[in-house]
């Protein structure tokens, strides 16, 4: 597999734990609605991938 698609990858799951993460460090509970725009920011990410600099 190539480098960069292990980065890709690797970003695409970052993101999708980092927005429920940083909301659950704010309000000190677990919603679903951040739940579910990590998995679409890292979904949308993950399929469409960045813009620059090409990987």
């Amino acid at each position: 597999m190539p480098r960069g698609t292990v980065i890709h990858r690797v970003i695409s799951a970052g993101a999708a734990v980092a927005v429920p993460a940083i909301a659950f460090m704010v309000n000190d509970e677990i919603n679903m609605e951040f739940i579910v725009l990590g998995a679409l920011i890292g979904f949308a990410t993950w399929y469409w991938g960045p813009a620059w600099p090409p990987l």
